[in-house]
């Protein structure tokens, strides 16, 4: 067998290669109403969707095949002894496939809730001072001019500083 009878009985091989050998029975009539199926017409539909299904089947098995390669697979790593920069870190790397199974919390809360203590101005303000609340009712308020708010400071303030 030479080279060019090899390509003719393959390209023959391809060309007539049909996946959906019909049996005896598929060319006989199924009833009285029925009207009779060519067989030529049956074999030629049948080509049709071998060569049709063929090439499907084969770019699907590429493309799993593909995806497969190509996927690389998930790995479960636990890390132990976290802290919150750590996780910051994993967050910002693996933000789609991190996860926490944790069941209890092994950090203090220390180390992840700060109190930060700020004063309104009014309150840290001179005009809240024990000084300035004593200097109110001062003995000599009666020597300042009418004008002066030292002069009514005293009835102007509740007695609950005092």
């Amino acid at each position: 067998m030479n080279i060019k009878e090899l390509i003719r009985w393959f390209r023959e091989y391809i060309y007539y290669y049909n996946l959906f050998i019909p049996e005896e029975n598929d060319y006989d009539d199924d009833g009285e109403n029925s009207t009779r199926k060519d067989p030529r017409i049956i074999l030629k539909h049948q080509l049709y969707a071998t060569r049709l299904y063929v090439p499907l089947l084969i770019m699907t098995v590429y493309i799993v095949t593909f995806i497969v390669v190509i996927i690389p697979p998930t790995q479960q790593i636990s890390i132990s002894n976290i802290t919150p920069l750590l996780f910051n870190q994993l967050y910002r790397d693996h933000a789609e496939t991190l996860s926490c199974s944790c069941s209890s919390i092994n950090i203090p809360y220390k180390s992840f809730v700060t109190n930060t203590i700020s004063f309104h101005p009014v309150c840290s303000s001179v005009f809240v001072s024990k000084e300035w609340i004593e200097a109110l009712y001062s003995p000599y308020a009666s020597a300042f001019l009418v004008m002066d708010f030292r002069k009514t400071a005293g009835s102007q303030v509740s007695k609950s500083f005092g």
